[in-house]
């Protein structure tokens, strides 16, 4: 069944990542100083439409640079899928990888490295995402001088950056620094359409017909893994899967664009999904790849190689009756992997004295079979069903473990197709003048360019800092 994050519901997950919710006039006061408003006409320098990572750093930069600037966002509060993220950076050659011992990395080696050789797209020309990963560095370095605390890298992935306390941390870091910024920060205002003339934008309008003149937009509002309509029409197999993105991303930003002629790149490519609790939003995808146990479906059957990615394995599970598991685990495997202790004080682990009563808890009738059968294959080392290599162990007691886990989509991978320098195209691939976006509005730059998937948060983050760079050099030198 389609489970949908609710605005409440995305108001108390921010709250509890640390993202404190008020509304706009009580952080910012607009900048009359900057900008003129007549009737209910303002004009400004940039407009930056959508408040996660990507529109923070846009604004953000845009004020730096001393423009004018007012930033919409449709929802309460800033944060957007920003706020409900692990707060993942993937970047090559940090000062962070290089304390830590991990040096010599670079841009040309992480493309390598992420090039995957059955794309269809798969090209020798790399230009978005060049940009994107050296914007990355960029953005992990300014990150970390302004303050922002990293998590130690692991060594399994050594160019992921996490952030502490996850994206929410790093709305509330951008959100301090918004504060003193001067932009005219307006929220529970959504912006309906694009304003145009002589074939450029000219400025946007907001749902209750205020119009906003400047010099650039910016969209940086999400994609629409939230807009049941728009995932219907381009993503039907997605459409029965619950939804974990922020309930703003509904492909407002890319219908504007695509309105006055903007390219888009194939919007049903598909979607991000990874395994969250059956009761919560807690990430599910972890322990598989931290400590044995396995994963099977309803009827009690495993269905993948738990250590898949973590995409593999949430694709995986939409394949499956009610597009539902358990994870699977028992005392032994519990003592030697404190991870699940999180899991047993948050209330989410259903536990069983043998098998059999695990078995009727959770309605699997295959399980004792699965079971019988897995350890078969943990005798011989081997998993002859699905090839796991790692964290191989049998499941024998005395007590039995089963946390409930359905698969979530996140991330929308098509959208607008932008140019490295952020521009907008047309349907002839031409920038659309004045127009500019950023983050999950626009097509993934990664599998753009037949490479994998890694974050979003910085396609947001770069792209927003590109695209107002742009605007000053073209537009507003």
């Amino acid at each position: 069944m389609e489970t949908t994050l609710t605005r409440r519901d995305f108001t108390r997950l921010a709250a509890a990542t640390g993202l404190g919710i008020v509304s706009a006039s009580a952080l910012f006061g607009c900048s009359s100083n900057t900008m003129a408003e007549t009737g209910n006409t303002t004009t400004a320098d940039i407009l930056v439409v959508g408040a996660g990572a990507g529109g923070l750093g846009a604004a953000l930069r845009a004020a730096e640079a001393g423009k004018s600037v007012v930033l919409f966002e449709k929802e309460s509060a800033p944060g957007g899928d920003t706020a409900l993220s692990a707060g993942t950076i993937h970047a090559a050659g940090t000062s962070l990888q290089q304390s830590q011992g991990f040096s010599d990395d670079t841009t040309e080696a992480y493309i390598a490295y992420m090039m995957n050789p059955d794309s269809p797209y798969a090209t020798d020309a790399h230009p978005l995402c060049t940009a994107l990963y050296d914007g990355a560095l960029a953005m992990v370095e300014e990150l970390a001088a302004d303050g922002v605390a990293f998590l130690p890298i692991e060594d399994w992935d050594i160019r992921a950056h996490n952030i502490e306390g996850g994206g929410g941390a790093l709305i509330k870091h951008l959100t301090s620094k918004l504060e003193q910024s001067g932009v005219d920060f307006r929220s529970n205002t959504p912006i309906s359409s694009l304003i145009v003339e002589d074939s450029r934008v000219v400025g946007a309008q907001d749902t209750k017909g205020n119009a906003y003149r400047a010099t650039a937009v910016v969209l940086a509002t999400g994609g629409f893994a939230s807009g049941s309509e728009l995932v219907k029409r381009y993503l039907p197999d997605f459409a029965d899967t619950r939804v974990l993105a922020a309930p703003g991303s509904e492909g407002d930003g890319m219908v504007m664009a695509q309105d006055i002629g903007a390219r888009t790149w194939h919007l049903d490519e598909g979607a991000h999904t990874y395994f969250v609790s059956t009761e919560s939003t807690t990430d599910m995808s972890v322990p598989p790849a931290c400590a044995p146990g396995i994963i099977v479906n309803i009827k009690g059957d495993r269905f993948h190689n738990e250590e898949s990615h973590y995409d593999v394995a949430g694709k995986a599970g939409m394949a499956q009756p009610e597009q539902r598991a358990y994870y699977v685990f028992d005392e032994t495997i519990r003592s030697n992997y404190p991870i699940f202790e999180d899991y047993f004080a948050e209330g989410i682990v259903i536990e069983a004295d043998s098998l059999e009563a695990l078995t009727e808890t959770i309605g699997t009738p295959n399980l004792p079979q699965t079971i019988a059968h897995y350890n078969d294959m943990m005798a011989k080392g081997v998993d002859e069903d699905f090839g796991r290599e790692g964290l191989l162990a049998p499941i024998e007691g005395p007590k039995y473990y089963a946390m409930g886990i359905e698969p979530v989509v996140y991330y929308t991978y098509g959208g607008l197709e932008i140019d490295p320098a952020a521009h907008v195209l047309d349907e002839n691939g031409e920038p659309i003048g004045g127009l500019f976006a950023c983050g999950e509005l626009c097509a993934s730059s990664e599998l753009k360019e037949g490479l994998n998937y890694t974050s979003g948060i910085s396609q947001g983050y770069v792209f927003g800092r590109i695209a107002v760079e742009t605007a000053l050099k073209e537009l507003l030198a």
